[in-house]
């Protein structure tokens, strides 16, 4: 064997060795101490109960800035609404409103009843959807559930209407329709509800 064959082969044979010890003693011996629980030795260290904030005695002591309110933190519209208005308003409000939703899906067509409920605009809008319907089918409203909701005016009242109506086809119930609608009404110079607006949402 040469020589610098033999000087290669003793250091493979080297770097070997020296991978094989590495080896072993990264399998028996992992670098920690197995008796050192990681505390210094001569620290003690002592649990102590976390302290707990002391609460107030009566609802009293709690100020306002630390109230919360409990339970559905919706706001109340239909309150609002009677504090501004007045309930007996609000009670014709909403029946001017499930009149409405009915003469609507209904499209009722006694012009002299819409133009005593309708603002001028939204009496334009009921001559080219109610006064024009787009098909032969009838429709007969069977439910309603009348929600406050926050309105934009100052003198409007805002609800949110779900309402469940039959279609009908020839004097045929043909199937059955829901949806959600949106209808403000404002305040009259006389003081009269009447519609500002009616979308479907």
């Amino acid at each position: 064997m040469e020589r610098s064959t033999k000087s290669k082969f003793i250091l493979v044979v080297f770097i070997g060795l020296v991978m094989l010890a590495f080896m072993i003693k990264m399998f028996f011996y992992d670098g920690k101490d197995k008796n050192n629980t990681g505390f210094d030795g001569e620290k003690e260290y002592s649990y102590t109960d976390p302290i707990e904030e002391e609460k107030p005695n009566s609802e009293d002591e709690i100020t306002k800035d630390q109230q919360v309110p409990v339970g559905n933190t919706e706001i109340d519209y239909n309150a609002e609404y009677e504090t501004k208005f007045g309930e007996e308003k609000v009670q014709k409000a909403k029946k001017i409103a499930e009149k409405v939703m009915q003469s609507w899906l209904e499209n009722d067509t006694d012009m002299e009843m819409w133009k005593e409920i309708s603002t001028a605009p939204f009496l334009i809008v009921v001559q080219n959807e109610v006064l024009a319907p787009k098909d032969q089918l009838t429709r007969k409203v069977q439910a309603q559930e009348v929600s406050s909701t926050e309105a934009s005016g100052d003198r409007d009242i805002r609800f949110m209407i779900y309402a469940t109506w039959d279609v009908l086809s020839a004097g045929k119930k043909v199937r059955v329709q829901s949806n959600m609608y949106k209808l403000t009404l404002t305040l009259s110079e006389s003081g009269e509800w009447v519609v500002k607006e009616l979308s479907r949402v």
